[in-house]
């Protein structure tokens, strides 16, 4: 299937001409070709975790990527086909699509939260340091919640104030669909506006809640869900041997797909336990047992992972590959957010072929990616904000409001030929630009956001991290009134940021 499929995206790339590869000198002895990692380099990459933080990076990117997609190329959310064609486009099709695919995403930052935040507690477990592992995951519980808790909320004021200046109004009449279904109006008066801060910070940490200012926080309650599910299970774990930790971790994996239809969670149960399992295999010897043969076991694990990972959540029925899937999943599982499970799915196995591949590792832990995610969690956070704002004026700027006519329903219930009430509506939006303008806008938007999400990271997270570190000392009865003068101050780093050991990144366990 995976022949057919592809053989039809490269006749549709080409167009059936024939593809003449050159022929380079370089190339023509096969003795020149040399993928083997030096035996050093190779022993200390699959020893070293750092590809987590580029996988981190790429997933960041890769969600913003799926919002400027529902901007202005909503058409590729369906896996066929545009208007008056019979077959899909070449970014509708698996793997291709999946800058359309965030839901994804989403779930790798899950995976990898139970993943990275196992590593450390299941090293110290497998070395028979099973009280100072539980000592550092108690210890770290009231942390999670704090390290979620300060840059969301900062992020939420400084959306606030860019809206009540009256800055996403263009954002909010553009007729791009996220920018004009996740923007908000300014607030009528301060009292109003004061108010609706407080409705948005609250939001942020109720199941299903909505924050207006910051529609992407919409994650960050199951992020501490998945937090506190992960300490928890590998206190429970903590004094099993390694085969009965991992058969214990997927029954719970197993079981917590069914808590999810309950909760009506993105399975934040199956991604956090998976991605455990996926830190207790990382640390054993099996990964560099299977350095010989990954060459030719890891890329069809990937790219079963990435076409999971491509499940549409538009349309499924559209196209064969995804209706097969789609099948599959309402018999096995039920229908309730079958892209999430899929993308959940997909995730792990992704995962899994990057921790039996020196290859992968090795190249995910450049510096480029390590840097992209140590500012994941910034991407994440302020990408909604520089959309809104930047992003939109970018866009349109210099052009004309236009009439858009569109059915609302203004009344309850189906009456054979329509919903009750429905009626035409009309609104004044900016349309979309050319696919130039949109090229431009968003190249310097993406410019502005990595720049803006590294300057979070050396100005705001230090300050959150002391913040952090203060309300830990509070409560354990052991701040001094100088450290408490000193967490107050300004400034980019401070002792209790020094006494931590650095940046505090909120999903890593150090």
């Amino acid at each position: 299937m995976l022949a057919r499929m592809y053989g039809s995206a490269a006749r549709l790339a080409t167009r059936n001409r024939p593809i003449a590869l050159p022929t380079l000198p370089s190339l023509s002895n096969a003795n020149n070709i040399n993928l083997r990692l030096d035996a050093d380099v190779q022993r200390r990459t699959m020893q070293d975790t750092a590809f987590a933080d580029g996988l981190r990076g790429i997933a960041a990117l890769y969600v913003v990527a799926s919002h400027l997609v529902l901007c202005y190329a909503r058409a590729l959310v369906n896996p066929c086909c545009a208007p008056g064609s019979e077959q899909p486009q070449l970014l509708q099709r698996p793997i291709f699509r999946l800058f359309a695919s965030g839901h994804s995403w989403v779930a790798v930052f899950f995976i990898l939260l139970g993943f990275v935040n196992s590593l450390k507690p299941i090293s110290l477990i497998r070395n028979e340091q099973v009280d100072t592992a539980a000592s550092k995951l108690a210890a770290s519980s009231l942390s999670r919640i704090f390290r979620l808790f300060f840059p969301a909320t900062f992020a939420t004021v400084g959306s606030w104030f860019i809206c009540q200046f009256g800055l996403y109004e263009m954002a909010r009449h553009s007729d791009a669909f996220w920018l004009q279904v996740n923007t908000p109006a300014a607030s009528p008066n301060i009292f109003a506006a004061i108010g609706d801060l407080r409705d948005a910070l609250i939001n942020t940490w109720k199941f299903g809640g909505d924050n207006q200012y910051d529609q992407p926080q919409w994650a960050i309650i199951y992020l501490l869900q998945g937090s506190l599910m992960t300490i928890i299970a590998l206190l429970v774990t903590a004094n099993m041997t390694s085969l009965w930790r991992t058969v214990s971790l997927c029954l719970l994996a197993l079981s917590s797909v069914n808590w999810s239809h309950v909760t009506l969670d993105p399975y934040i149960g199956l991604a956090c336990f998976g991605g455990i399992i996926m830190a207790e295999s990382s640390v054993s010897a099996t990964p560099a047992q299977l350095t010989t043969i990954s060459p030719y076991l890891s890329p069809p694990i990937a790219i079963f992972a990435l076409v999971l990972m491509s499940y549409p959540s538009e349309h499924p029925e559209g196209s064969p590959w995804s209706a097969s899937l789609q099948s599959f999943a309402l018999t096995t599982f039920g229908d309730l957010n079958i892209e999430r499970l899929y993308g959940t799915i997909g995730g792990l196995f992704l995962l899994l072929s990057i921790i039996i591949s020196p290859h992968a590792r090795h190249l995910l832990s450049r510096p480029p990616l390590r840097w992209l995610g140590k500012v994941s969690f910034a991407i994440y956070l302020l990408h909604g904000t520089l959309l809104r704002s930047l992003f939109a004026w970018l866009l349109h700027f210099g052009t004309q409001m236009e009439e858009f006519q569109e059915f609302e329903s203004k009344g309850d219930g189906w009456k054979g030929d329509g919903w009750a009430g429905e009626v035409l509506v009309s609104h004044m939006r900016y349309p979309v630009p050319s696919f130039f303008r949109c090229c431009v806008a968003t190249t310097v938007s993406m410019a502005a956001i990595l720049a803006a999400s590294h300057l979070w990271s050396e100005k705001v997270e230090p300050v959150c991290a002391s913040l952090t570190g203060a309300v830990e000392k509070l409560v354990k009865g052991k701040l001094s009134k100088e450290e408490a003068l000193d967490v107050i101050s300004v400034g980019s780093r401070t002792p209790l940021l020094e006494e931590k050991g650095g940046l505090l990144l909120p999903i890593r366990q150090d």
